[in-house]
């Protein structure tokens, strides 16, 4: 879990951490009690639900001239917009209503706050209050088409794969899993991850970018062991079998790769990217900063 707090969005500042898909900086004036101000609350909440999740931060200002990106702090004056205002708006202007969000106030100063909305993804369509159905495209909210619904509306009908990072042994090696928060079954995942070279000494991918980044594919099939032989220099060896994929059950996981760790730039400038395609689900993409793997 991340912990947000004053720490945590003064690295956001300071290390010039972009808007993406699942993070989006507000300034004070998007609070607002005129309607075309809460309608767009309705529409940048849900769209973050109808997506992949993620937060949304009331009280950081972003850059002028480098846009998406933030400057400085640009406070709520809680007395005038509570947290309790906040929230009454995104349940009152949000159909359904979404029911897994939680705010976190961080007080910079007497009364002056950043409140930071954090949206799951939810397993069903969320509509704003101008009755339309958005998403997060491109650093912002997007109306979506017909198909995008029908597609959140048929979740539950599809398994869902997200990545979890995990390190092991003080850092020495990084695991990555596919976990299915889905509610049915994954039978066939595949993966592609690409992530800066520097950081492992994992040799087995399929192709170098720029000669400065890893590309290699996974998927959640398993060899097993038929026989152990004497090879060269009376060395033991095995001898697998087809691959065969594992299925992987809702709420389970599986062990995908496991990355021996040559060096730890874990900072706000290296990222590992990835795309999961997974039966009749739509693909994934995904991305973080390897700094924010340690947050995990």
């Amino acid at each position: 879990m991340t912990e947000y707090n004053l720490e945590y969005l003064n690295a956001l500042i300071e290390n010039k951490v972009e808007e993406n898909l699942n993070l989006d900086y507000k300034a004070a004036g998007s609070l607002n009690r005129q309607n075309n101000k809460t309608t767009e609350i309705s529409k940048d909440v849900s769209a973050l639900a109808n997506s992949d999740g993620g937060i949304l931060i009331y009280g950081i200002k972003e850059d002028s001239v480098n846009k998406h990106l933030p400057e400085k702090f640009d406070p709520i004056n809680r007395k005038e917009f509570s947290k309790e205002w906040l929230e009454q708006i995104i349940q009152d202007k949000i159909r359904p209503r979404i029911s897994d969000f939680k705010i976190y106030t961080i007080e910079i100063d007497n009364d002056q706050v950043v409140y930071i909305v954090d949206v799951k993804k939810s397993n069903t369509a969320h509509q704003a209050f101008d009755k339309k159905y958005y998403k997060r495209f491109n650093f912002q909210s997007t109306a979506m088409y017909d198909y995008e619904i029908r597609d959140i509306l048929n979740r539950d009908k599809n398994p869902s794969i997200e990545l979890e990072f995990e390190f092991k042994n003080s850092r020495e090696s990084l695991i990555i899993y596919a976990l299915n928060i889905g509610s049915v079954y994954a039978k066939y995942v595949n993966v592609k991850i690409r992530l800066p070279k520097k950081i492992t000494n994992y040799h087995y991918y399929e192709r170098i970018i720029d000669n400065k980044i890893i590309e290699i594919f996974l998927d959640n099939s398993k060899k097993d062991i038929l026989s152990v032989d004497r090879g060269f220099g009376n060395t033991m060896r095995n001898q697998y079998g087809t691959p065969r994929y594992i299925p992987i059950l809702p709420t389970q996981r599986f062990k995908l790769v496991e990355l021996g760790l040559i060096n730890y730039p874990f900072d706000f400038e290296h990222e590992i990217e990835w795309e999961v395609y997974c039966d009749n689900a739509l693909p994934k993409y995904g991305s973080k900063k390897t700094k924010e793997l340690l947050n995990k």
